[in-house]
């Protein structure tokens, strides 16, 4: 029996077997805000693209609960925080990824994209806890 974690998995890795994939999703996500276009003004996007492949698959790794993905994510949480990535810019990022999944996932259908945006969220609020951490009670 799948679970909402192997729909996903199976879901990136066609999503992956188009070139275009990474690329439509930048497409996507620079358009969302101004502020998202200029802070990526002079981007390597071959590198990029690159640490977006890297940075999904840690995602999903974090839900398996591999060894060590918790440690990634935290590192690129931190690596944000350096960066002044405001904590709201997750929810364009996460909505300009369920977009590019629509586009290249053939199987893709509102079902698996709740469960994409159920596999992302853990990982991106690790993200944001580096960004802005809980207060303290």
């Amino acid at each position: 029996m799948n679970t909402p974690l192997d729909e996903v998995t199976a879901s990136y890795h066609r999503c992956r077997e188009d070139d275009r994939f990474i690329d439509t999703f930048y497409d996507i996500f620079l358009l969302k805000s101004p502020k998202i276009a200029k802070m990526f003004e002079h981007t390597d996007f071959r590198h990029q693209k690159l640490m977006l492949r890297e940075s999904l698959l840690e995602m999903l790794c974090l839900e398996q609960g591999i060894e060590g993905a918790r440690t990634e994510i935290e590192q690129l949480g931190q690596r944000h925080k350096d960066l002044r990535i405001p904590s709201e810019m997750y929810t364009m990022w996460l909505d300009s990824l369920c977009e590019a999944v629509q586009k290249h996932d053939p199987q893709c259908t509102p079902e698996l994209t709740k469960k994409w945006r159920a596999a992302m969220q853990p990982g991106i609020n690790l993200m944001i806890s580096a960004i802005d951490p809980p207060a303290e009670v």
